[in-house]
């Protein structure tokens, strides 16, 4: 008898110690790209380029693993890749990207410098023109930052990362469009309809490089 009170004690202090862990929550994940699919040296299929030749700034890389690179010399080339989902099934976007070099007194507010050493655009449907949320790697704009594009009031940018973030680095980033999109326009958002990209550096007339990979959506 004692024996056997001895061992649910012994039970009940093992349960205290260590408590049962909360099962696992289901993350669901899609990919919007992760580049691998496309053979280096190219420029990636199913992505279109608004501003120029697209093959010129945005080249496939391989280094252990697959990514894109922009190298943007005084152009401005955005590419995208139609992609449509809904935010409120999955409301967060996560990529991964690294600066080599920072466009030359970059500052996204001005026309006259409206560069940006990388850009992540979450394109929305739109009448006359679409709303967009261009999130950037900036080369002077504080951390936390939110404008609007000189050339458009539907184009809010948020400032991600800066010049003293550090560079020819990977970094990780994730994002909740859903609750950026209703601070930035004061309203619930309709799917997205496709992710852009974008290195530029025509407005400072120097250079802008970049590179861009696993690029996903997902629900937590």
């Amino acid at each position: 008898m004692r024996t056997a009170m001895t061992a649910i004690s012994i039970t009940i202090l093992f349960i205290l110690m260590y408590p049962a862990l909360p099962a696992a929550e289901d993350v669901a994940i899609k990919q919007v790209e992760d580049f691998s699919r496309f053979a280096p040296g190219t420029f990636p299929d199913g992505w279109k380029s608004r501003g120029g030749d697209g093959s010129s700034v945005y080249t496939i890389r391989s280094n252990h693993e697959t990514y894109l690179e922009a190298k943007a010399i005084k152009s401005a080339v955005t590419i995208a890749r139609k992609f449509e989902y809904d935010l409120n099934e999955y409301p967060y976007l996560a990529w991964e990207w690294k600066v080599i070099e920072l466009p030359e007194g970059g500052d996204e507010r001005y026309k006259k410098t409206g560069d940006s050493a990388a850009a992540i655009y979450v394109i929305f449907p739109g009448r006359f023109r679409p709303d967009n949320i261009k999130y950037v790697w900036s080369a002077s704009l504080p951390i936390g930052t939110t404008t609007h594009s000189p050339y458009s009031s539907k184009t809010k940018i948020v400032v991600l990362r800066n010049r003293f973030s550090p560079l020819r680095r990977w970094v990780s980033e994730k994002v909740n469009v859903y609750q950026d999109y209703k601070r930035l326009f004061g309203h619930e958002p309709e799917h997205v309809k496709a992710i852009g990209i974008m290195s530029d550096a025509d407005n400072t007339k120097s250079k802008a490089i970049a590179q861009y990979k696993n690029i996903r959506i997902m629900n937590k």
